[in-house]
């Protein structure tokens, strides 16, 4: 990395997350420079417009509402959301300043918890059962990874999003994530934030680290932490053997899962663990580990003790790219309140709130100028606002069949220990 990128990383203050199926890497390119285009900017609708949404009956997963409906959803009652932790702005008293404007605006009590740890994990435990089965979750919005979105949009258990009477969503949706494969009508899916995955490590114990070698060195064995995301995982131990995760075929697949294995048998990672691998890296438990960009920043630093120095770097070989998007799943019984908050979202000035604090890629136009108001060193910071050489170093993990994912799921999960 550059010296511009290291002083940028090691001197922010403030203080987190996945592949963007059917999108090149200039298109990623072109919605950075289209971070600074101004978007509408409009208000969330008022508390007494009529509502468009009405809860589905017992027992069905029928649309609560039509995307061809004009009205907007009224505002008052409750939103359950769930997301991964760190993914919002929150202030010392462990408040959530966005969620509480939202409230103030809409009379929407936001039942806001940080339940997601994995997407598979969360798939199993909170989506399965009761979607399988005809009934509605008890969730009315998710942040899931784009892939996780496509097996969702192939069952049929996604609500689509009425964008007819919103002023903010999609027209404030940076170009390159509009018509995405499995979303090609914009509708279900917004997205979140976008990020990148690399090497997060406790520079007092590593010393400076920016080579995707290290996830494989016995140097660090016992002190290793992967992901339990397939495709961060593999897609990583892909760009290690020179392969390009967008265009990964099944031998070059087995060949980067075999580097996995490779170092699981070896020893070397001693957990591969969901989001909370920033807990066993805080305790010390691990000083090197397959890393989310803004995590460092968000979750890691700000209680570092003194003898820890907790950095995030992206690989000189390569890393991976990933998207988070709101989805409101089949059946939600509040499903006017979750349309409500994405069109709030989707203001820029809200959207800048929040990504000054979790410090991932915005994709919401006009967020580059609202965040400038905010602290004017962060429309320069990497972690937002990647260089032209990081975007070069960027891999997507490529979109998968049916098939390839269930299969590739299978044996990842069987040599991860899953």
């Amino acid at each position: 990395m550059t010296d511009r990128i290291d002083n940028a990383i090691n001197h922010v203050d403030i203080t987190r997350r996945h592949f963007l199926a059917g999108s090149a890497m200039a298109g990623f390119a072109a919605f950075l420079a289209a971070c600074g285009t101004s978007g509408t900017g409009s208000a969330a609708p008022s508390a007494g417009a009529t509502t468009a949404a009405t809860a589905p009956p017992a027992g069905s997963l029928a649309p609560t509402a039509q995307a061809t409906a004009a009205a907007a959803p009224s505002g008052g009652g409750k939103l359950n959301f769930a997301n991964w932790i760190g993914y919002i702005d929150i202030d010392d008293n462990n408040k959530y300043p966005t969620l509480e404007k939202f409230t103030k605006e809409t009379q929407i009590e936001v039942n806001y918890q940080e339940d997601i740890d994995s997407n598979e994990g969360f798939f199993t435990s909170d989506l399965q059962a009761p979607l399988s089965a005809g009934q509605p979750t008890e969730w009315d919005l998710i942040v899931v990874t784009d892939w996780m979105v496509a097996r969702l949009a192939r069952l049929q258990w996604l609500e689509t999003i009425n964008t007819g009477w919103m002023q903010n969503f999609p027209q404030n949706l940076l170009e390159a994530y509009h018509g995405r494969s499995f979303d090609p009508d914009t509708n279900l899916a917004a997205p979140w934030q976008s990020g990148m995955t690399g090497i997060g490590f406790d520079q007092k114990k590593t010393g400076p680290l920016d080579s995707i070698n290290v996830f494989w060195d016995e140097k660090w064995k016992q002190n290793m932490t992967y992901l339990d995301e397939m495709r961060d995982t593999v897609g990583l131990a892909a760009i290690k053997l020179g392969s390009k995760p967008e265009e990964l075929t099944e031998d070059q697949f087995q060949a980067a899962l075999a580097e996995v294995d490779k170092a699981v048998k070896a020893g070397i990672p001693q957990d591969i663990a969901g989001n909370y691998y920033v807990d066993v890296m805080a305790a010390g438990d691990a000083v090197v580990g397959m890393a989310w960009s803004g995590d460092v920043l968000n979750l890691l630093q700000p209680d570092q003790k003194d003898d820890q120095d907790f950095q995030w770097a992206l690989p000189k070989e390569g890393g991976m790219l990933w998207t988070d998007n709101m989805v409101i799943p089949k059946g939600a019984k509040n499903k006017g309140q979750a349309e409500l908050w994405i069109n709030f979202y989707y203001e820029p000035v809200n959207a800048a709130t929040v990504e000054a604090y979790v410090y991932y890629v915005c994709p919401v136009k006009g967020a580059r100028d609202a965040i400038l108001a905010i602290d004017d060193s962060l429309a320069d910071n990497p972690l937002i606002f990647p260089t032209d050489d990081m975007i070069a170093r960027l891999h997507q993990f490529r979109a998968t069949t049916e098939d390839e994912e269930t299969r590739w799921a299978e044996d990842f999960s069987k040599v991860a220990g899953l």
